[in-house]
């Protein structure tokens, strides 16, 4: 099975009516991703956001958009969501699967596989 978010990188065109309603187009293309995080990971924060986003809170990914693949949709145990930059966290557990494995099944969880 494979990772639930494609991070392709293909172009996509924003179109728009401008201030004097003529249509533009403009053709874009997602930044490559630059962190390990997935949907269902926790990860910790590391710069308050506000009072109920909390720096060292524990947080849950619910979403990594592909367009913006830097910027990660996150939720406290409270069930409060917010959204966080790739900057402003440290993947501390990983839970969901990547690759088509479980996180207790990648390389290097396995330590009987590694050599002294």
């Amino acid at each position: 099975m494979a990772d639930p978010v494609q991070f392709d990188r293909k172009p996509y065109i924003v179109s728009y009516v401008d201030a004097d309603g003529v249509q533009q187009k403009i053709r874009r293309v997602p930044p490559p991703k630059l962190h390990d995080a997935m949907p269902t990971d926790q990860v910790e924060l590391t710069r308050k956001h506000s009072d109920d986003f909390k720096d060292g809170d524990v947080l849950t990914v619910v979403g990594v958009s592909p367009r913006q693949p830097n910027t990660l949709k996150v939720e406290n145990a409270a069930g409060q969501v917010t959204f966080i930059s790739q900057y402003d966290m440290l993947l501390k557990e990983k839970k969901a699967m990547r690759d088509g494995l479980t996180p207790e099944r990648l390389p290097e969880r396995n330590q009987y596989l590694l050599w002294p």
